[in-house]
């Protein structure tokens, strides 16, 4: 089954598992970008680091949060990468020591 259309917000939050079935971390934002008039997710940020990307707008304007030790780790993974055969279980389709880290999603806060 070719996947093509998704609602998101069924996908935001969503665990993730990587090739060799370890989890990743769970769909905490996406990178959106308008192609031919439509909207299409181009990446997919999976882990504590993205919930903190999501979450920064807030944050930053709370400076007691910056004592908080937030999950840092997260990756940034290609959306050729993410198979939504089942969109209850995405799955990267490689390696999660092959994915690309989100080390400036840290950075944030």
């Amino acid at each position: 089954m070719k996947f093509t259309e998704a609602h998101v917000e069924h996908l935001l939050g969503t665990k993730v598992r990587d090739s060799a079935d370890q989890v990743v971390g769970r769909i905490e934002e996406f990178v959106v970008e308008v192609v031919d008039g439509e909207y299409v997710v181009t990446e997919f940020h999976i882990g504590g680091a993205a919930l903190v990307e999501r979450m920064a707008a807030f944050v930053t304007q709370l400076p007691f949060f910056r004592l908080i030790p937030f999950a840092r780790k997260g990756y940034r993974v290609e959306w050729q990468d993410i198979d939504l055969a089942d969109p209850r279980k995405p799955r990267v389709r490689r390696p999660r020591s092959e994915l690309t880290a989100a080390g400036q999603l840290s950075n944030l806060i």
